[in-house]
């Protein structure tokens, strides 16, 4: 069995069966894999409060014949203080679903996982989720650092080019 220990962010749920749950992570060593969570959803989960999503987690799951079972987590942090607003609300979902759409499966890229932290820590100032598609796009080789975007519909439409798919979390949010 392969035994994985490192700190990653929530980025996707699936619930899975009666009490189960998949789990994405962008992960600071081993980019994006996906856990399965077992018993998360019941009441009486201890873990279910640090599978949230965005939340900053230390983990440790073992490999099975298909998957990694998560079998241990401590939150680092939650960044509670984006959940209150519903504006922030909708950067937590679009920052989660650019990177569930854009990053490639067990490629690590540290310079991502501190764009997220930073992105996150100030995620309540306006122009932060601009910059965090656009340095998102131009780490990842998408993008020339030196264009600049005109405005946010720019950005997003360079990024739904870059997908070959339409955001899901900006129509939602704009209903």
């Amino acid at each position: 069995m392969q035994y994985l220990k490192d700190q990653g962010f929530v980025i996707r749920r699936i619930n899975f069966g009666d009490s189960d749950r998949y789990i994405t992570l962008f992960t600071k060593n081993n980019g994006r894999i996906e856990v399965l969570a077992k018993g998360v959803r019941k009441i009486t989960s201890r873990r279910a409060g640090s599978v949230e999503l965005l939340n900053l987690i230390n983990f440790q799951s073992i490999k099975s014949s298909k998957n990694f079972i998560l079998t241990e987590v401590k939150l680092i942090d939650s960044f509670s203080q984006l959940k209150y607003d519903l504006k922030n609300i909708e950067k937590v979902f679009l920052m989660c679903e650019l990177i569930e759409a854009i990053m490639p499966y067990g490629q690590a890229h540290p310079d991502v996982f501190s764009l997220i932290e930073r992105a996150l820590k100030a995620a309540e100032e306006e122009k932060t989720l601009i910059y965090f598609q656009a340095k998102l796009l131009s780490i990842l080789g998408f993008w020339d650092g030196k264009t600049a975007f005109r405005d946010e519909y720019h950005v997003q439409s360079v990024f739904e080019d870059t997908i070959e798919r339409k955001l899901k979390t900006r129509t939602v949010f704009r209903m």
